[in-house]
């Protein structure tokens, strides 16, 4: 009986001191005859090609933290990086009244891309000398992109990344991986970030990747501007449209059927007019060259039009005015494929328009700023024609009237990464459509932005009940005011322009650092993210 009650009493303070003792033993574990504290959480929190965001809980006594990274598997055979935090220096990201579950998160930089990290974290309390055991946890870094534009030539490629003393060579191949050439960098070109490659072919697709040592940090797919194997014409300085159209047609009669016509950097043309591209021609390429600031060959009051028919028609590298005309018009026209890449283009009715007749494969519209259209919209896409997708990817649209398209057709519309500001001109509505003859829509991190000349703005002109559209992964500035036609699924950030952009005024739209803006570096075009 006494063994019995004796059983029952020790049982009763066993879960007695166990259930006063629970939140204790969360942070103290027993290592040989000492107490050590331990973190309750250690966790990764968010991890990028670079960088790896912890989260862990605060050791009770602990006064510094010790950070240990091995690039292995738990097995911390070598340490590559150790770091020491001070808990004095650190802030909590989340506050409690239990002291073993504050919570803290830390940043740690300058980590290798496509790399698989170990991390372990010991806590220790330097007045009395103890310290916990360790936590760790495994993680993966994605593959990082460095490079951040190319400026193609006919016969060369400038390559631009993000500036950083951690690179040491640059490696361009052909598309069977085979080495090109292999630079290693200068002083100088790390402290530009550029690097160019010369002596290239024509229209030609290459691979670039720039190192640090062995680790790749970049990776990009470039391509020589123009056509490969095609008839070059360098226009001449005192070229205007009818001169030109004369030389395309004299190279046809001479046999060329693909041709590129070549506009030399730091020039102006004086265009006046529609460039036609005479019967014959089955590909042809209209292509400048920037200058040592990035500036491209200037041709006023410039317009392009197709006499018959082309294959392919591709406009790269050049700042281009049309008068309020179109710039690109496919009046009944076929072709298969548009290319505009890497321009300027600026006082507009449309950049494409096709009219009713014309058979059109694909739009595709890629690094270009837009400014300054008319009331046709950026795209506009009239009833009886063909065409099988409208693509724009990393373009910024300024001073926009109207719309983005005018579409009457069942087409696919593919926008992402736009940043789009209206300062003065005002938008009432991005889209019109047919609602008889839908379009398949696809919108990805747009930004949104601008008082828009005073105006409210929809999402459509109309409701579109066989039309779904989502804006996730999208923003607005809280300038932009929207009226009664919503953008579904869009986030408004709780600044304007002025508090978002560094100097829209002016054309600035890189992102202000510090803004606390969660599309930085994935929203917008992608050119202003370096």
């Amino acid at each position: 009986m006494k063994n019995s009650i004796l059983i029952f009493v020790f049982s009763i303070l066993a879960s007695f001191m166990m259930s006063c003792e629970k939140d204790y033993n969360d942070w103290v574990v027993e290592s040989g005859h000492d107490r050590l504290f331990k973190s309750l959480i250690f966790e990764v929190s968010k991890v990028q090609s670079t960088s790896v965001e912890l989260k862990f809980t605060k050791g009770i006594g602990a006064t510094k933290y010790i950070f240990e990274f091995s690039k292995d598997n738990l097995e911390f055979k070598e340490i590559v990086k150790t770091v020491e935090i001070s808990a004095a220096s650190l802030v909590p990201f989340a506050t409690s009244p239990n002291q073993a579950k504050v919570e803290y998160r830390e940043l740690f930089t300058e980590l290798d891309g496509t790399t698989g990290y170990s991390v372990r974290m010991k806590s220790i309390d330097e007045t009395t000398g103890l310290e916990s055991g360790y936590n760790q946890i495994y993680f993966e870094t994605p593959a990082e992109q460095l490079f951040t534009n190319y400026f193609p030539t006919t016969s060369s490629i400038k390559l631009q990344w993000t500036v950083t003393p951690r690179v040491t060579n640059v490696v361009l191949y052909d598309e069977q991986m085979q080495v090109i050439k292999d630079v290693v960098l200068s002083p100088e070109q790390k402290t530009t970030g550029m690097v160019t490659f010369d002596n290239l072919t024509i229209g030609t697709k290459y691979i670039a990747k720039i190192f640090n040592e062995t680790n790749n940090r970049g990776t990009l797919n470039v391509r020589t501007s123009g056509i490969a194997n095609s008839t070059v014409y360098n226009v001449l300085t005192t070229d205007d449209a009818s001169a030109i159209g004369t030389a395309l047609s004299n190279l046809v009669v001479g046999g060329a059927t693909n041709i590129t016509v070549a506009f030399a950097e730091g020039t102006t043309y004086n265009i006046g007019g529609d460039i036609t591209i005479p019967t014959g021609v089955n590909d042809i390429a209209f292509v400048g060259t920037a200058d040592s600031n990035g500036n491209l060959p200037v041709l006023s009051n410039a317009r392009f039009r197709v006499q018959t028919q082309i294959n392919n028609l591709i406009i790269q590298y050049l700042q281009t005015t049309s008068s309020g005309s179109f710039f690109v018009e496919l009046n009944g026209k076929t072709a298969k494929d548009i290319f505009i890449e890497g321009c300027k283009v600026s006082n507009i009715n449309s950049i494409v328009r096709i009219s009713s007749g014309t058979i059109l494969n694909d739009i595709n519209v890629t690094n270009t700023w837009i400014s300054n259209t008319g009331g046709w919209g950026v795209f506009n896409v009239g009833s009886g024609t063909t065409v099988n997708s409208i693509n724009v990817s990393n373009c910024t649209f300024t001073e926009i009237s109207t719309r983005f398209a005018d579409v009457r057709v069942a087409t696919k519309v593919n926008f992402s990464n736009i940043t789009c500001v209206n300062i003065t001109m005002a938008m009432s509505h991005l889209w019109l459509f047919d609602n008889n003859k839908p379009a398949q829509v696809s919108l990805q991190n747009l930004i949104l932005a601008g008082p828009n000349g005073g105006a409210k703005i929809n999402s459509t002109n109309g409701n579109y009940g066989n039309i779904p559209m989502s804006y996730a992964g999208s923003y607005k500035t809280n300038d932009l005011i929207v009226d009664t036609r919503p953008f579904t699924g869009i986030t408004e950030v709780p600044l304007n322009i002025y508090g978002l952009f560094v100097d829209p005024a002016n054309g600035d739209f890189h992102i202000k650092e510090g803004v606390g803006f969660a599309g930085t570096g994935v929203a917008g075009d992608k050119r202003w993210f370096d």
